[in-house]
Parts: C-alpha cells; structure tokens; sequence
C-alpha cells in the first residue's frame, strides 16, 4: 500500500518538481519548514520509492536532434515483454518504454538526429528484436507539456 503523503511532503514535492535544483534551504522557506525537515522527508520518500532521483531536462531540438517519434510495438507473444524490453533498453535513441493496454503491447519514445537516423534506429535495431511483430511510428511535431503533478490542497 502507497505511504499516505501530507500537505508539507506535498509541497516539497510541488517545489522541486518546479526546479529539482532548488537548494533545501530555499524548499524549506516555501515550505514553511526547516531544511532538516525537508531532509528528513526526502529521505524517507526515496527510501520508500516514492522518489527516485531528479532528473535534467533537454531540449533536443536545440541540440540538433530533430526529429522525434513515439513507436506502438506489436508482440508476437506478450509473455515476450521483459525480453523485447532488455533489448530496447540498449538502444541509447529510446527514452521511454511503456507496456500498454489497447491496440499496442508497447509504446516506446525514441529521439533522433533526423529522419534518416529514425530510420537506421527502427530499421536496424527496433524492428529486428525477436519477438517485435510489427511497428507504427509517429512524429511528434512539437512537444507542448512536459511536468510532473504540481501538488496542492486540491490534489490531495
């Protein structure tokens, strides 16, 4: 069962899903808390799993890669999952894996420097995983939003 979080580790959580590289001091001002506190609470959430470690946000267009793709993955056998899954796991290009429900087993994010390197990235490796049946690609144009849950009063 999930540990029942309050308004205080909330807050916290509000304040570096904001900017994960807010020092403790400043959370604990915004908090209304002292920075042992918030500490401690840091602490315990990723003692707990509840945090996993923080994270740096890139813009890849700005780095020159251009171009990137969601990919619904199709198993030939869905018990195949955690094999598939090793496997996409070596291929630097993919960022995220989901295993889904609907008309995919998989959902993966893949970013590339262009076209040409999607297509050696699904051409190459993707769609040579045993086990991968077929692929359906799709380009994202631009990404709108990217956040975690800002927690408030009215989330809890």
């Amino acid at each position: 069962m999930a540990k029942k979080l309050d308004k205080v580790d909330l807050k916290i959580l509000s304040e570096l899903s904001k900017d994960a590289q807010m020092p403790y001091t400043e959370v604990a001002k915004k908090a209304g808390v002292s920075s042992g506190t918030v500490h401690l609470r840091m602490k315990k959430m990723m003692d707990a799993g509840m945090v996993t470690g923080t994270t740096l946000s890139m813009d890849y267009a700005k780095m020159g890669w251009t171009v990137s793709a969601f990919v619904g993955i199709h198993l030939d056998e869905t018990s195949k999952f955690d094999a598939v899954f090793e496997k996409l796991e070596l291929i630097p290009e993919v960022v995220k894996i989901h295993y889904t429900t609907g008309k995919f087993n998989m959902f993966i994010k893949v970013h590339a420097r262009d076209n040409m390197h999607l297509k050696t990235i699904l051409h190459d490796q993707v769609e040579t995983i045993s086990h991968i049946k077929r692929t359906e690609t799709f380009l994202t144009l631009h990404e709108m939003l990217n956040r975690h849950i800002l927690f408030d009063e009215s989330t809890i």
